[in-house]
This record gives C-alpha cells, structure tokens and sequence, in this order.
C-alpha cells in the first residue's frame, strides 16, 4: 500500500531473471535476493558489477529488536546435510560423498566459479579476482551466523512449498490477509 514496489510487480517473474533485471537496469534501487543474484548480474548485467554498481549487506538490526542479527537465513554460502531420518547406510554414502567429492580441487573450483562459496572452512584462499569481495563477505556471513537456516521454500515439502509461493504471491497482491495466509500454510504443514 505504500508503494514499495514498482507498478505490476506481479508480472515480474524470477524464472525469467526480470527481477534481477530491474537491478541492473537501474529501474530498481535495490531488491531481496540470495547470493546466486551475484552470478546473474556478473553475467547478465554487462558492465554493472565490474563498474561498481552492485553492493550487498545484511538487513540492519532493529533498534530493541530480540533477534540476533548474526543469524543468517537463506543462502549467503552454500551448505549441506543428511538427514536424521536416512538409513545408516545413506549417512555413511552421504558421509563419504562429503570427506571425497567436496574436497576435489575441481569440485572446489566449480563452487567458486559459480560464485559460491565451498562448503568446507577455510576456503577464503580460493577467493581472488574480481568476485574475490564478494565471495569473503558470503564466506564471512555464514561462519559468522549463529543460526543459518535454510530458505523456507527450500526446506518444505513440494505440496506445502507451492503453497507458500502462491500464498506469498496472494499476500503481496492484497488477495490475502496475513491470517488467511498463515491458515493456509498451517492446512499443510506436514503435507
């Protein structure tokens, strides 16, 4: 209702990169994204990051706000885990996978590369180039995180996940209140 977003958001679709678009295009003064935008603009948006256009940074914390604003949710790095519910034999593949796969310097390559940060500590002397910044203030965001949680959507199951997109869609379009959202998400928790 204020005016935060530009006229027909709604048909701005992040498949397509529009969103990102907008960004470096100069239409948009800044947008929510997570770190894989960073590649997007490197490659889509001619000359806007090599010429100092982008930036990044962390909501700021609020003033006697409870939460800690080291906690990280989303994507800044990357990161993996097993599941406590998979058989020992899927953890000890998963386990393997972890100590062989991700330490190949080939592997290693392609996360940076990619401009991703590996998921392996210490990985800050991988970082150089032009997205060397970059990539140790990703890198530094998730070690220094508390808590980093996965991104909602991402967490979910396939059923409850498109139901949150939509929702959030409706929400944003005033289609929705706030409570007939959060009613909508609580009819399928655990589906």
């Amino acid at each position: 209702k204020a005016n935060g977003f530009q006229k027909g958001f709604s048909s701005t679709t992040a498949d397509s990169n529009a969103d990102q678009a907008l960004l470096y295009t100069g239409k948009a003064a800044m947008m929510l994204h997570g770190s894989w935008s960073y590649g997007i603009q490197v490659e889509q948006g001619g000359n806007f990051v090599k010429d100092g256009g982008l930036g990044w940074m962390n909501f700021p914390a609020v003033e006697g706000g409870k939460g800690d604003p080291s906690n990280t949710v989303g994507n800044p790095g990357q990161y993996l885990s097993i599941s406590s519910k998979a058989t020992a034999e899927a953890k000890d593949i998963a386990k393997k996978f972890f100590s062989t796969t991700l330490v190949d310097d080939d592997e290693k390559a392609g996360w940076v590369k990619s401009g991703g940060v590996p998921v392996l500590k210490d990985s800050d002397s991988l970082f150089s180039g032009a997205d060397a910044q970059f990539l140790k203030d990703m890198a530094g965001i998730a070690n220094g995180a508390k808590v980093f949680a996965q991104s909602w959507d991402q967490a979910l199951s396939p059923t409850a996940a498109e139901t949150l997109l939509d929702n959030i869609a409706k929400l944003f379009q005033l289609q929705v209140s706030p409570q007939q959202w959060v009613t909508a998400m609580n009819g399928v928790i655990g589906k």
